[in-house]
């Protein structure tokens, strides 16, 4: 059992200032709310100006050279669009910018608007970035050519360069972190930087995660052969026809301060992290196999961590992928953590039903949801839950899906 939280670092808890997300369906926190609301879906076939899906598609996702999905959840708009000039950036430099860092520039930029932070207030200050990621699309796809010229190739791929675009712009004088965990990515971002405002490393820290589709080889066929999608470009989580997960991109980024630090400088306070903790599942029949007895490990530390009471809990918002084995797993743990009876339900919802599986940037996307559910008292509906998985008892283990 973890050591209890110190009673100074509940009295003084890490808080959130600011939220920006640009995600399917959504480029503000206004449309992302009223995308869930309106228990609107964000999917779509691939966009023909990211790739030819047709010429990839095969039914049989173990053909090697295939995908066995046209479907996913895609950004508006031309994600190529960028205003170099605003962020200090040469053309001839731009050009060679994975889309990842302008999307992370430009929507940290946004998250720090909303917190009502000016640039010039935070340039200096030991602020960290810490940012998820994975995906390398760009990368392959801007090396797949060796006599193509890139003078700016060096600073225009590589994750490292995705949280230190922000820290060179806004001039943070804070660690900067990409962090690859794979579809934990910013949620372990998020950790960390709990962590080192919580150990007085730094005074804020800018968390997200990014993630986007641009070259089918790696977006889509090598996931397709391991039959992790779903054939439908659906996530339906939780429900019997979860047949794997749809790909959806995106980023998300919160401002988080001191609890202390936000009432001194007037910021508004949009949610409260009480505690968060991080594990990992270690030995399992396979590497891609959750373990039940690590998730409910790691929901037991977190609350432990920040003291709170289990009943207090109403919403658990889920990562809910869409797949029979993991929204099993997952249920019965929270079911585990929680033990409701049937007659006081614990609501469960997951965002990928709406926007995809984010992967990296899933994570702060949910918690975005959270924060936006929290200040608006409604649960929005899991738009593709009709019947429960089988393998799921939602009465007997007192849990809800709406």
């Amino acid at each position: 059992m973890p050591p209890a939280t110190p009673q100074s670092e509940r009295d003084d808890p890490v808080v959130i200032v600011g939220i920006a997300a640009r995600i399917p369906g959504a480029s503000t926190s206004m449309e992302f709310w009223d995308l869930l609301e309106n228990a609107r879906s964000a999917r779509s076939k691939v966009p023909h100006d990211r790739f030819n899906v047709d010429a990839f598609y095969h039914p049989d996702p173990d053909r090697a050279d295939s995908s066995n999905v046209r479907h996913g959840h895609f950004l508006s708009g031309d994600i190529g669009h960028f205003d170099a000039p605003f962020f200090t950036i040469q053309p001839n430099e731009a050009i060679s910018m994975d889309p990842q860092q302008r999307l992370v520039l430009e929507t940290s930029y946004h998250a720090l608007e909303n917190a009502g932070i000016s640039m010039e207030s935070v340039a200096g200050s030991h602020t960290g970035v810490y940012i998820g990621t994975s995906s390398r699309d760009f990368e392959s796809i801007l090396t797949s050519d060796a006599e193509q010229p890139s003078k700016y190739i060096g600073t225009g791929i590589g994750t490292s360069l995705i949280p230190n675009r922000v820290s060179w712009f806004f001039d943070f004088r804070g660690p900067s972190l990409a962090i690859d965990t794979g579809c934990s990515g910013s949620l372990v971002a998020l950790h960390q930087a709990c962590e080192a405002i919580k150990a007085g490393d730094v005074d804020a820290a800018l968390v997200g995660g990014v993630s986007l589709i641009i070259s089918p080889d790696v977006s889509l066929v090598h996931l397709s052969n391991m039959g992790f999608f779903s054939p439908d470009g659906y996530c339906f989580s939780f429900d019997e026809r979860a047949n794997g997960y749809s790909k959806g991109e995106g980023v998300a980024m919160v401002v988080l301060k001191r609890l202390s630090d936000a009432t001194r400088d007037g910021n508004i306070v949009r949610a409260i992290i009480r505690g968060s903790s991080c594990n990992q599942d270690g030995h399992t029949p396979g590497i891609t196999m959750p373990s039940l007895d690590a998730q409910v490990d790691n929901i037991r530390r977190a609350y432990d961590r920040a003291g709170l009471d289990l009943e207090s809990t109403a919403y658990f918002e889920a990562h809910g992928t869409g797949t029979q084995v993991g929204d099993t797993v997952e249920a019965e743990a929270i079911q585990r953590v929680f033990q409701r009876p049937p007659q006081n339900p614990l609501y469960i919802g997951a965002l990928k039903s709406n926007i995809g599986h984010l992967e990296a940037a899933s994570g702060v996307a949910g918690l975005i949801k959270a924060v936006l559910v929290l200040e608006h008292g409604v649960i929005p509906p899991n738009i593709n839950f009709k019947t429960a998985n089988p393998a799921i008892d939602l009465t007997k283990w007192g849990l809800k899906v709406e």
